[in-house]
């Protein structure tokens, strides 16, 4: 009842102000009675008792969903997980994890968090925590069971493969980074990969970091990867750009009602300023920041963008925290690239189809399709279309989007068997070091890596020996192979020499990768103009 009577108050409260400052005060308030007297109705009469609290949140929700696909509502504990994932850190022990056959399964101990110092590994699992079974834990849980204070202490128990009985580890919890910066390393010669995963507080500053530590090793050209990067904050994203603009040129501009929603934001012309080709991998999940960067990039003419048509979020939202913890982020402005594109994608037909437009097929591949968006000019005067995300410069799919069936049950099986796999395989690698290892499958020499063992007929046999009763057929596996035995190796590669490891295994089955490699000259003339 306490519920709803803070809910009367509240809306009491809405309408004295709606009183002096809305038009249509009678209709509005009319809603609200409504409103109101249909809670205490269900609060009456309803056959079961009911989560008020809950059913207030779902109506917040539905109310701001109306106004368009990204303001949003935040219950109080989702609001506090939301600001850890962008202040960058949390306290806890350091792990990438996932839930197998129902244990917490190390995917990989951050670096240099109590978890990587104790010498926890990829693959090791959780069986107890603080002598308590942790068979059947629920993700939640594990969140309330190892996060906690600073130098606060967890006991976990591991059973690693390859020894007879589990372990006891100690744990000191400590401060954890959630880094922004996936991967960054030197691919070859003088070709520098950074992936950026999101755009948190430190990003920027994580950004600059693993730039100037490429630039030691003579990197002359980046190729920045921004795929399935969702965004973020928009001044990270301005930030990053800045370091590549030798001008005092727009970077963005955005447009709102009121005053303070509108604002023009220019890069600063420095000597510090990087005078290197840039190539921007997006696909349709690279959404909000990371189509800021991808666009001023591509309107300044600055870098090449390759890939698919971004994900079109163009809105600014605003945070207002409210007293219970919870959150409400409203929709204040539309931004604009430096040629004047509207990045938001048409909302019209509703959520649902705002959602799954995406997944038209080749929507940005056509000449016809182009010639119904509208066309703007980047600062040399090259031809670039707004109607919604960025169109890239180069399309290229994935190229691996036709997956047999088996092959989709394998990938989204939850027990990630390509995974355990490559873990299976891991005491049978022969190679002491990355170079070696990255070389033997360059010379397409992978048997020499794991005693013979990673091909398709051992795979099938461990898959079924586990699995007995997996529907699947291995001549249907075998059509994906090549996809198959890369993320294997991959995952080999990413237990025993970390992440820059697996992404530069992944990124020599990758389509898109390989054709901004094509396009390096392309990228460099840009910068002659």
């Amino acid at each position: 009842m306490k519920s709803i009577k803070n809910f009367i108050l509240l809306f009491s409260f809405l309408m004295l102000i709606l009183f002096f400052y809305a038009f249509d005060t009678k209709n509005i308030l009319s809603k609200f009675n409504s409103l109101s007297y249909l809670l205490r109705i269900i609060d009456n009469y309803y056959v079961e008792d009911v989560a008020l609290d809950e059913i207030m949140d779902g109506a917040i929700h539905g109310l701001l969903e109306e106004l368009d696909p990204h303001s949003a509502y935040f219950p109080a504990e989702d609001f506090k997980m939301m600001q850890e994932s962008l202040v960058g850190e949390f306290e806890g022990i350091g792990i990438e994890f996932a839930i197998l056959d129902g244990y917490i399964t190390v995917i990989s101990p951050i670096p240099d968090t109590p978890s990587d110092k104790a010498g926890l590994i990829g693959g090791d699992k959780i069986v107890k925590i603080n002598g308590e079974s942790a068979y059947k834990i629920k993700q939640d849980e594990v969140f309330q069971k190892l996060r906690g204070p600073k130098n606060s202490t967890v006991q976990v128990t591991i059973s690693r493969s390859g020894l007879e009985k589990p372990f006891d580890v100690v744990l000191k919890r400590d401060k954890i980074p959630i880094h922004s910066i996936a991967a960054a390393f030197k691919y070859e010669k003088d070709l520098g990969y950074i992936k950026i995963n999101r755009f948190a507080q430190n990003t920027y500053d994580e950004f600059k970091l693993a730039l100037d530590s490429l630039k030691t090793f003579g990197i002359k050209n980046v190729i920045l990867d921004l795929r399935n990067n969702g965004g973020g904050l928009m001044d990270q994203a301005i930030q990053i750009v800045d370091l590549f603009i030798n001008s005092n040129d727009t970077i963005l501009f955005t447009k709102g009602r009121q005053d303070d929603a509108n604002n023009v934001f220019y890069a600063k012309k420095s000597f510090h300023d990087n005078n290197m080709p840039i190539l921007v991998l997006i696909n349709r999940s690279s959404a909000s920041a990371s189509e800021i960067v991808a666009g001023a990039f591509q309107d300044l003419d600055r870098g090449l963008v390759i890939g698919e048509t971004s994900f079109g979020k163009g809105l600014v939202q605003k945070q207002f925290p409210l007293d219970d913890g919870s959150a409400a982020r409203i929709t204040i402005a539309k931004y604009y690239t430096p040629s004047g594109r509207l990045i938001q994608r048409d909302f019209s037909g509703g959520i649902d189809e705002y959602y799954l437009n995406l997944g038209v097929k080749n929507r940005e591949a056509t000449d016809s399709l182009k010639n119904t968006l509208p066309t703007f000019k980047t600062k040399s005067g090259r031809t670039v279309y707004g109607g919604g995300g960025i169109t890239p410069d180069i399309y290229q799919s994935l190229q691996i989007t036709n997956f047999t069936e088996d092959s989709q049950l394998l990938f989204s099986n939850p027990n990630r068997i390509i995974f355990k796999y490559a873990h299976h395989l891991k005491p049978n690698i022969k190679v002491i070091n990355f170079e070696t290892f990255l070389s033997l499958i360059n010379a397409n020499e992978i048997k020499e890596i794991a005693k013979g063992l990673i091909n398709l007929d051992d795979f099938i046999d461990w898959t079924f020996e586990q699995y007995d009763d997996l529907d699947i057929s291995g001549d249907n596996i075998s059509k994906d192979w090549d996809y198959i035995q890369n993320r294997i190796l991959a995952d080999i590669a990413n237990s025993l020499w970390g992440k820059n490891a697996y992404y530069n295994v992944l990124l020599l089955g990758d389509f898109q990768f390989k054709a901004a490699i094509d396009n390096i000259e392309i990228a460099k003339s840009l910068l002659n103009n």
